[in-house]
């Protein structure tokens, strides 16, 4: 696990550095680009950063409903900065509250922490890309957290198909710290922007994991930006483990902070 932890920060300390030095996305494009890119509503993350010395504050809440047990998360954080032009800093945290099995649990979620980054510019079918790699540290001793550190590294990839409709995507891996156990994730969504403040968007995920129960799902929603820099969302979805449906439901604010 240890060994596992070490190879991502070092995958993302050298990522970090090519990219910053590299200097393939120009300023103006890479500030034009992350004007109103979020990673919330959905599952699958955008390939954009936040730029240098900007913040960007991501939250919510979101209710599931698991084979007749119910999980709130109210809030959820999420907090990015940017690192250099085509890197950004994550801290993402959440406050939750389970019924499970006839009891309840009330706690923190893990802290993850995470980096973000830019390493290929969209070039005809060649998609823009980033990597996202996280490490999700317990808080404490309770049922909703893990015995390990947990971690995940994510390839993050978008299309744009013209100037109001774009097919972005993820595939990656998950290690959650409950277990040793890795599960492959995949997502694909299909975003829609009728106008300048609304966007829409469905979406298909999946979690494979090789010992326990897989799950397959869809989701949708849209997004509506309240002013220049503050987008609010709303999105829907369920999913299908060992032949029990799912549902799910969560809603948001985005807010950023150019300096």
């Amino acid at each position: 696990m240890i060994k596992q932890v070490i190879i991502i920060l070092a995958f993302s300390a050298v990522a970090i550095n090519q990219v910053a030095t590299a200097q393939n996305v120009p300023s103006e494009k890479t500030d034009q680009l992350n004007e109103l890119m979020v990673d919330r509503p959905g599952i699958a993350d955008m390939p954009f950063t936040v730029a240098p010395k900007d913040f960007q504050l991501e939250t919510g809440f979101e209710f599931y409903q698991k084979s007749g047990d119910h999980l709130y998360l109210l809030p959820v954080f999420l907090f990015r900065t940017g690192l250099s032009k085509a890197a950004e800093f994550r801290v993402t945290l959440k406050n939750i509250r389970e019924f499970k099995g006839g009891r309840e649990n009330i706690g923190i979620s893990p802290l993850t922490v995470g980096i973000k980054t830019h390493i290929i510019e969209q070039r005809g079918w060649i998609p823009e890309t980033d990597i996202l790699a996280n490490i999700l540290f317990p808080m404490g001793k309770s049922p909703i957290q893990p015995d390990f550190i947990g971690h995940d590294i994510l390839l993050l990839f978008q299309n744009d198909l013209s100037d109001k409709k774009a097919l972005n995507y993820n595939i990656g891996f998950q290690w959650d710290g409950f277990t040793s156990d890795e599960v492959f994730t995949a997502s694909v969504c299909y975003n829609y922007l009728p106008t300048s403040r609304l966007g829409l968007f469905i979406e298909y995920f999946d979690f494979l994991r090789r010992t326990s129960l897989n799950e397959h799902g869809i989701d949708g929603g849209f997004t509506w930006a309240l002013r220049p820099m503050v987008q609010a969302d709303f999105s829907a979805g369920l999913s299908l483990v060992n032949r029990n449906w799912n549902y799910f439901l969560a809603a948001g604010i985005s807010i950023r902070v150019k300096n």
